[in-house]
């Protein structure tokens, strides 16, 4: 049964968990506003928003053994990101002589072979800086993504902070967070291993503990492969992005392959820590081969909050198209002609959260290849099983956090460059360059388990959320249900879906009376938190959740305050569609 504790971790007693349990309306409200009947309750919550326990003791643990009276730190998986951050900082605090120091530390190397499995040498950056910037060190780790994982926070932890390090920083010694992720981490290590083959595929490896035991702990705990194989896992996960699997063992493989095309390598895929990572990296990019003569970009439709951020805050700023239809690729065609406008670069995601609108892809194309600018399309929502950009896209980013893993247990991010894009000699010159591989080996091990069994998921999950669709369009109290196969724009959709894709699991719906939104929610019988793409259904008071300190402003693009967001999971189909209905029945019987 879904929990109803707030704070508890999404999925529960899951140390490295992506979402929290927000489970009223009140609660989420509360959770925005700062209230201490929530925030004090918070063990966990999304990465990118809240630093997990481990990295906040880590922070204290630098602080107290490298820092100076008054500073605060914040951890980066490189030492050039970490000076990335200091630049923002720097930027954004309007204090030129402000001191901010930037510290690389190392972990040591593995001893021998043995030591390979579990020691892994690492080089990470620290920014140092004054306690009254934390709020600007906070909001890079945001918009960015490139954080460090709490898996490598644990790891780092454990190799960096001696146990006296960790008593003199905290006054309880050990904190409860670290705790926990040690007890996980040794049962993990306890677990079998598994051998990735060259060629990316899986063979299982021995253990002296009985067959049954490894199947529940495979299956109860997941399982962190030897660290020495993390290379094999990366290179079977850029394969499985780009299709190019050596062993395609059934239909949706060979599908799959044959439609990212014969010239797309998985050398043109880049991992990242978070999709944002891929985002903001791809916006680095495009300013990169721009620099010469620095432009804005365009933000096409009402994005998810850090990727508008990310063009706001970064670079020469955007021109934002918040309706993203087609009356303003219109006004957008007719400023590039009448040369009102010039642009390095198109942002949008395909289809949008949370209106689930889709882009004219086609039309988009043909104005980049006609006025010179990049297309860069976030397809995490449709997903690549359901919906092909790559022909009209340079660059395509998608969070693997999301339906990729579905465990909700792991943070991970790619981006494809398109080997025909006009773009791409540059770009790959770019990242041939500047690619940094900060996702993290144990994050890379998890994310290439949980990925295996992508495409039956995602088709399971596609085809409940139809239903779903269905009986949500005919209850009476609902004035609109936003979803890509009855949108306006289903015709774009169409135009790139692929020819046994869906329409994805993402919902978002409106009640007539905002009192029914409220009722509802509070009642519905699944999980509720933040993130999309789980293998459990997961609901949130979109708005509020992601917006809430600018609800007036957001309601110009048609997002309604009151807006209830829904990602379908791997729920039998009458189960989830009996929760729904229970609750829609709860908040019909108030009217009588």
């Amino acid at each position: 049964m879904p929990s109803q504790e707030i704070g508890v971790p999404i999925p529960e007693n899951t140390p490295h968990a992506v979402s929290v349990t927000l489970p009223t309306w009140e609660a989420t409200v509360g959770y925005e506003e700062g209230q201490d009947w929530v925030v004090s309750k918070m063990t966990s919550g999304y990465p990118r928003f809240f630093i997990h326990g481990v990295i906040q003791e880590l922070g204290r643990g630098i602080e107290a053994k490298y820092g100076r009276e008054g500073e605060r730190c914040m951890i980066f998986p490189t030492y050039k990101v970490a000076k990335r951050c200091r630049e923002f900082i720097r930027e954004k605090c309007n204090k030129p002589n402000v001191l901010i120091r930037v510290l690389q530390l190392s972990t040591r190397a593995p001893a021998d072979d043995n030591e390979r499995s579990t020691v892994i040498e690492t080089n990470i950056g620290v920014v140092l800086f004054p306690a009254e910037l934390f709020p600007l060190a906070k909001n890079y780790w945001q918009h960015s993504g490139e954080g460090i994982s709490s898996r490598m926070g644990q790891y780092l932890l454990k190799e960096l902070i001696s146990d006296e390090d960790r008593n003199t920083s905290t006054s309880g010694g050990r904190s409860g967070s670290f705790k926990a992720a040690q007890q996980a981490h040794e049962i993990q290590q306890r677990s079998p291993s598994i051998t990735l083959g060259s060629d990316g595929n899986t063979t299982n490896g021995s253990n002296s503990t009985s067959d049954d035991t490894n199947l529940f702990i495979e299956q109860k705990f997941g399982r962190v492969l030897d660290l020495k194989f993390a290379q094999q896992a990366k290179i079977a996960l850029r394969r499985r992005i780009s299709g190019k699997a050596d062993k395609s063992h059934n239909q949706e493989e060979e599908m799959e392959k044959a439609r990212r095309g014969k010239n797309l390598s998985e050398t043109d895929v880049y991992l990242y820590p978070s999709g944002m990572a891929s985002i903001f990296n791809a916006h680095q990019a495009v300013m990169n081969i721009n620099k010469k003569n620095p432009k804005k970009s365009v933000c096409f439709g009402f994005p998810y909050v850090d990727t508008l951020n990310i063009l706001k805050k970064f670079g020469e700023g955007v021109h934002f198209l918040g309706m993203g239809d087609d009356e303003s690729l219109d006004k957008l065609e007719q400023e590039l002609a009448n040369g009102e406008i010039d642009i390095m670069a198109l942002f949008c995601e395909c289809p949008s959260n949370p209106l689930l609108k889709t882009p004219d892809l086609k039309r988009i194309r043909s104005l980049a290849d006609k006025y010179k600018f990049a297309v860069v399309v976030d397809e995490t929502v449709g997903n690549f099983l359901n919906i092909h950009v790559l022909p009209f896209a340079d660059l395509v980013a998608s969070s693997l956090t999301k339906v990729f893993s579905g465990d909700s247990n792991v943070m991970a991010g790619s981006l494809i460059l398109n080997p025909s894009s006009p773009l791409y000699t540059e770009l790959k010159q770019y990242f041939d360059e500047e690619y940094e591989d900060l996702f993290w080996a144990e994050d890379a091990l998890y994310l290439e388990r949980n990925s295996r069994d992508f495409a039956d998921r995602a088709h399971k999950i596609d085809n409940t959320a139809l239903a779903a669709v269905e009986l949500l369009v005919k209850n009476p109290l609902i004035s609109k249900v936003y979803y890509p196969s009855i949108s306006e724009s289903k015709k774009h959709y169409d135009a790139i879906k692929t020819s046994q894709g869906g329409y994805g699991g993402l919902i978002s719906f409106l009640f007539h009376e905002p009192a029914d939104a409220v009722c509802f929610f509070n009642a519905v019988n699944i999980h509720k938190g933040p993130s999309l793409g789980t293998n459990f259904t997961l609901a949130c008071p979109y708005a509020i959740l992601a917006h809430y300190d600018e609800l007036d402003e957001i309601a110009k693009w048609d997002i309604d305050r009151n807006l209830i967001r829904i990602s379908v999971g791997l729920e039998e189909k009458s189960q989830l569609l009996d929760a729904l209905q229970a609750s829609l029945d709860i908040a019909a019987a108030q009217h009588k």
